[in-house]
């Protein structure tokens, strides 16, 4: 098992298959703008055989969990194959994170070819705001959403970004669906705003904290109940009395959780980064695509895994910012 500077052990990595996304998340892009069309250029993207190799790479260091994000991973045509072969190499959990607007289409292929669940970008239960946000469709998200859980993709994660002036008045709605009774109850996540450099629309004004989430959480739908901690992933859970489903805050700045930090992320085109709020890493692209073995892949891994810093710059630095949420998947 793989372990940082700092004793944290290395176990997750998030895979960005495509910088494509078909929408335009105000709280995701630099500069409000969309992209449809990618950054990068089609031979410097991972083709489904070296991101294996990655996973297969990672997965020998004792990574267990698997992410895929993107971009839109959905606009992969052969993601079908992506996740068939990353689930051979010995990944316990694969798990990917899309927008939904292609979902309902593709959940019972992506569930037969391996995938174990999804979690589904969702800022809006009104049309009109949905599509102010995103720029998508509501009703599609909707869609992919009943279709995975009829696939089976659970449990089902919904993400929910509330943002001060512009859908925070939503927060006890998608709280609300913790509590409705069915086979596979949905888990909302509430996200807090993060800076990414050049987003038009940010300041810290905007960014609702957790705590006071989980505040309007209690006043204006029920009392919520503190679940105990289980894994290390960032989200600390709670339960609505009477809620099949559960509520998770995830709050990078407002409850910093760095010191448990367990992941690595590879962006489309095969660079490593260690942290989100860092512009270092590694470049395991060209030398996978020049025809590295394995052995060189993973000592990548391990100079990658040696940069993670023992948190994130906007610890200290309130200025600090994400530099591509768009190319990164989050």
């Amino acid at each position: 098992m793989a372990h940082d500077s700092f004793g944290r052990e290395i176990d997750y990595l998030r895979i960005s298959i495509t910088d494509k996304c078909g929408l335009r998340c105000v709280y995701c892009l630099s500069g409000g703008g969309g992209n449809k069309s990618g950054s990068l250029p089609s031979e410097k993207i991972l083709t489904a055989g070296e991101i294996a190799r990655i996973a297969r790479a990672a997965v020998a260091l004792g990574v267990r969990k698997v992410r895929l994000t993107g971009g839109e991973p959905l606009l992969r045509d052969d993601l079908p194959e992506i996740i068939s072969v990353i689930k051979h190499v010995g990944v316990r959990e694969l798990s990917l994170t899309t927008n939904g607007q292609l979902l309902a289409g593709l959940a019972g292929a992506l569930k037969q070819a391996g995938l174990d669940r999804v979690n589904v970008s969702l800022d809006s239960l009104y049309p009109d705001r949905y599509r102010e946000m995103t720029g998508g469709v509501l009703a599609r998200a909707l869609d992919g959403i009943e279709a995975a859980c009829i696939a089976g993709l659970a449990p089902i994660k919904i993400n929910m970004v509330p943002i001060r002036g512009i859908n925070d008045y939503e927060i006890p709605a998608f709280a609300r669906l913790t509590l409705e009774q069915r086979d596979e109850p949905y888990h909302v996540r509430f996200i807090e705003f993060m800076p990414v450099s050049g987003n038009p629309i940010w300041n810290r004004g905007r960014c609702v904290p957790a705590d006071e989430v989980l505040s309007r959480v209690e006043r204006e739908v029920g009392r919520a109940a503190r679940l105990p901690f289980r894994g290390k992933g960032p989200s600390r859970n709670y339960r609505i009395d009477g809620a099949p489903g559960i509520i998770g805050l995830i709050s990078p700045l407002t409850h910093g959780f760095c010191y448990r930090c367990n992941r690595l992320r590879v962006s489309a085109s095969g660079f490593i980064k260690p942290c989100l709020f860092s512009n270092s890493g590694i470049d395991m692209g060209t030398p996978l695509k020049s025809g590295a073995d394995d052995d060189e892949l993973a000592r990548l891994f391990r100079m990658a895994i040696d940069l993670k810093p023992e948190g994130m710059f906007s610890d200290t630095d309130p200025e600090a910012a994400i530099s591509t949420m768009s190319g990164i998947g989050g």
